[in-house]
């Protein structure tokens, strides 16, 4: 009994070396640029070893878009639980700020991993089941903040990807339009102040 726990064990240390593997290496050059061989090296396991887990680079990518958008589909739920019972709008848009942005400095390579499927036109992502049920909750989320302001009757399917669009900005531009407007998102005062900022100006257009 004891050597089949310890192999069941060794088993899934194995299978998550690969997934950890194979996120880091997705996330700094995508899909298309990043082979078995590259993960299995990463991992430190066999070169037919990831196929063994996930059957296919495709399989594997999944598999990592389906860890990664669980996690995200936990920002709505947790916002909600930090703003408390019966929150008003004010409170539930910095809770939700405030955990989207924790979420993305904790695992910066969730977006990178989005904006590779964009960049590559790789559609797989809509395949992997958290990613819809985390699509759904960003919906619920806005609707909440929604119900009862004055954009209560904009679809709200646009409102997420406006909301996202805002929250993300920094993350997508911050070598590009960020650097050539003088704004280090790195600096902690940037940051506290775009948390700010995006609170001010999401409430202003939720009012």
């Amino acid at each position: 009994m004891e050597r089949s726990d310890t192999r069941s064990r060794d088993v899934q240390r194995t299978r998550e070396a690969i997934l950890r593997a194979a996120t880091q290496l997705f996330a700094e050059s995508g899909y298309a640029a990043t082979g078995l061989q590259q993960i299995a090296d990463a991992a430190g396991v066999a070169r037919a070893t990831p196929s063994y887990f996930f059957r296919s680079k495709a399989g594997l990518w999944k598999a990592v878009l389906e860890e990664q958008t669980r996690m995200a589909a936990q920002i709505a739920p947790t916002a909600f639980q930090l703003a408390g019972r019966g929150p008003d709008r004010a409170a539930l848009i910095s809770a939700l700020v405030d955990v989207t942005l924790d979420f993305h400095a904790a695992h910066p390579e969730f977006l990178r991993l989005v904006q590779w499927s964009e960049l590559q036109r790789n559609p797989l992502i809509n395949d992997v089941t958290a990613h819809h049920v985390a699509v759904q909750t960003a919906v619920q989320a806005v609707t909440a903040v929604l119900d009862g302001g004055a954009l209560q009757q904009e679809d709200v399917r646009q409102v997420v990807m406006s909301v996202l669009g805002l929250c993300y900005a920094h993350l997508i531009f911050g070598q590009t339009l960020a650097a050539s407007l003088t704004l280090n998102v790195n600096d902690p005062d940037f940051q506290s102040e775009r948390r700010a900022h995006l609170k001010r100006l999401l409430m202003a257009a939720a009012h």
